[in-house]
Order: C-alpha cells, then sequence, then structure tokens
C-alpha cells in the first residue's frame, strides 16, 4: 500500500503551483495517495507554517511523509531537508526553521541534506523547489526509498526562537502564535500552565499589544453570548482568545508575536 504524501504550501490554488507538484509525484509514484493539509499559509509566514504542520502532523498514522513548502529563500544557499522522527514520520522542507515545533513535538530520528541530484527532476528552477526537488523526493520515498540514499546526515538545523510563556506573580504571560481564519488567537500558552492560573467561569482582564479585552474563560464558545470575547482551551491544548460569532483578530488589528498578558478581574469596576 502507497504511503500517504500531505502537503502544506503557502502557494494558495489559483495557480498552477500545487498542481504541478501532485504531478510531479503521480509521475514517480501514480498510486500515491496524496493529502492536501493546506495551501493557504499567509504568504512566507514561517511561523504559522511551522504551527500548522506540527498540529495536523499528529493525526497521520506512521510511514506517512509530509512536504512543507513554505520557503521564501528557494533558490538561495539554504538547504533541503528530510527530517525523520521519533513516530515514523517523515518531513521534506527547507532548512529555515519550519520544522521546530515538529522536532519538539515528536522527536527526531535523524536528519539527512537533500542532495541526491538523481532523485529530482531534470530541470531545477532556482524558484520552484517544491516542484523539482521536494516533490519527487517525497515520491520516492513512498516507493520505499531508503533515507540514506537521499543524502548525508546533518546534525543541527535552524530553528524559529519560541519564547517560553510564564506565570509571574498574578499574571500569565505569553504571545501570539497563530491566527486562524475565524480570527481565534493562537497563543503559546499550554493548557497545562493556563489551568494553574485560572479557573473556568473566572473573567479575566487580557492585554494584546497595545490593546485590552474583557474575557470570560470558558470550555467553549456557545457558553458566551454572541459577540462578546472568551479565552478557552483549544483543540491544540494551548490558550486561545475569541469573540463568539466574530473575529477579533480584526477588530483589535493584532498581529502574530504580539504579546499577551492575563490576570484576573477582581471588581467590575476595573474594567
Amino acid at each position: 500500500m502507497p504511503r500517504i504524501i500531505a502537503i502544506l504550501s503557502d502557494l494558495g490554488t489559483r495557480d498552477y503551483f500545487v498542481g504541478a507538484m501532485k504531478g510531479t509525484i503521480l509521475a514517480v509514484n501514480p498510486k500515491a495517495e496524496i493529502v492536501d493539509i493546506t495551501h493557504e499559509i499567509p504568504k512566507q509566514d514561517i511561523r504559522s507554517a511551522a504551527f500548522v504542520l506540527a498540529n495536523a502532523a499528529e493525526t497521520f498514522p506512521p510511514g506517512s511523509i509530509f512536504v512543507a513548502v513554505v520557503d521564501p529563500g528557494v533558490g538561495t544557499e539554504r538547504r533541503c531537508l528530510l527530517l525523520r522522527t521519533l513516530n515514523g514520520l517523515s518531513f521534506i522542507a527547507p532548512d529555515n526553521g519550519i520544522l521546530t515545533l515538529v522536532t519538539e513535538q515528536f522527536g527526531v530520528e535523524e536528519i539527512r541534506e537533500v542532495k541526491n541530484r538523481k532523485l529530482m527532476r531534470p530541470c531545477i528552477s532556482a524558484t520552484f523547489h517544491g516542484r523539482d526537488v521536494m516533490a519527487p523526493v517525497a515520491a520516492h520515498l513512498s516507493l520505499g526509498l531508503k533515507p540514506e540514499e537521499v543524502g548525508p546526515k546533518i546534525g543541527k538545523i535552524r530553528r524559529l526562537k519560541t519564547p517560553k510563556p510564564e506565570l509571574k506573580g498574578d499574571e500569565l504571560r505569553g504571545e501570539i502564535l497563530y491566527i486562524d481564519d475565524f480570527g481565534n488567537l493562537v497563543t503559546n500558552i499550554n493548557a497545562e500552565l493556563v489551568e494553574r492560573f485560572a479557573k473556568l467561569g473566572e473573567t479575566l482582564d487580557v492585554k494584546i499589544g497595545g490593546k485590552r479585552i474583557i474575557a470570560e474563560f470558558a470550555r467553549t464558545f456557545g457558553e458566551i453570548p454572541p459577540h462578546q470575547p472568551l479565552c478557552y482551551i483549544g483543540s491544540a491544548r494551548l490558550l486561545e482568545l475569541s469573540e463568539n460569532m466574530g473575529d477579533l483578530a480584526d477588530e483589535l488589528g493584532v498581529s502574530i508575536g504580539e504579546p499577551v498578558t492575563l490576570k484576573k478581574l477582581k471588581e467590575p469596576e476595573d474594567y
């Protein structure tokens, strides 16, 4: 049974790019099972891509192969990687930090630099390694190619700076890690830290960058009236900030990387 090849990119679906990558895969392995994770990563947004890739990958079976094409350094000296995790997944991606959360979440079995020219398309564009390098290598791996045939082992890869959240005094501090299509703000504050800080039903004073909201810590959206803000533990087990039936990111005009500070609201007149 052919292994799954899952693709993530910022290429969108308007142009021929994603179709060309799939065609390249099928030319090598016509029976490949290709899955689209998303092609709507914000352009050149490596941090968002790292978040989406890790959270999608955890649901796939061992043996799955991932091609991650968010590659603002395409055609430069940046390396192309094959990374295999301890839980049996394989990732092909540029060495630009996109695999940071994958390594933290799943552990690393080995990392290789993609160097074997015979596995690539005959003519390699300086601007489309997703089609000419990554896709054909993934296809060969899906047919049983041994990882050592891809290229030499390497020890270190580029990693994104991932600041740690902290509970300091009466404040819980973190930052916006990702913004989803609903305008929900996903923070880097994990569920365990949140549960040490607040209980369900408590009202929190939240500062996001230079903006301030008052939000109830709830289990899910329907517990809060429409168009009211809330905090909750999302599906990635991270604290999220939202407006029920609204777009909080758009209303506040905030972006990824902005600091988030939470305090318990003691008195109604605090607002």
